[in-house]
């Protein structure tokens, strides 16, 4: 009886962590910012407009359209497993996508990690997308960079706690 009772616990514990883990929550960006975080999670390295963001498993997973904008481009990389909070993270598999917008290309590549490689969207191309709404999660993987156009000036510090589709990029 005591085995039960501290399975159906620990597939209780299991069933709390994967809904905290895909939560998703509604973000508004209420300052009007013009070009905002696609994810939550903290900057690991910045290198002018090119940004690697860091999601923990604390961080919500999902991420956001970061402008009003058109998905002009999504694009499969092969590559690898590694941690995603390592510098070698560059080569892991992931999704390219690439946001057409007034202040030029934005490009979002979703990485996964070492354990769980499984990244979901819900966009395809040429779909218009508002700033703010959510296009796809990486499942349990995690690292997002970011590449911004040259003409723009990143206003973001390395550790930088960012809020997907809240937090500003310029």
């Amino acid at each position: 009886m005591n085995i039960i009772k501290l399975t159906c616990f620990i597939i209780f514990l299991i069933i709390l962590f994967l809904l905290f883990f895909i939560r998703r929550p509604i973000r508004i960006n209420v300052n009007n910012n013009i070009l905002v975080s696609p994810c939550d999670g903290t900057v690991m390295n910045i290198d002018n407009n090119n940004i690697s963001v860091f999601l923990s498993p604390l961080d919500v997973h999902w991420q956001y359209a970061p402008i009003d904008s058109v998905v002009k481009d999504i694009e499969i990389i092969h590559g690898k497993h590694k941690m995603a909070f390592k510098p070698e993270s560059d080569h892991n598999e992931g999704v390219k996508v690439t946001f057409g917008s007034e202040l030029g290309d934005i490009i979002v590549t979703q990485r996964v990690g070492f354990l769980v490689r499984r990244i979901n969207n819900n966009i395809d191309m040429g779909d218009e997308v508002k700033q703010s709404d959510p296009y796809g999660i990486i499942v349990f993987g995690s690292r997002v960079d970011i590449i911004l156009p040259d003409n723009l000036k990143c206003i973001l510090k390395k550790g930088q706690i960012l809020e997907g589709g809240i937090t500003p990029l310029i």
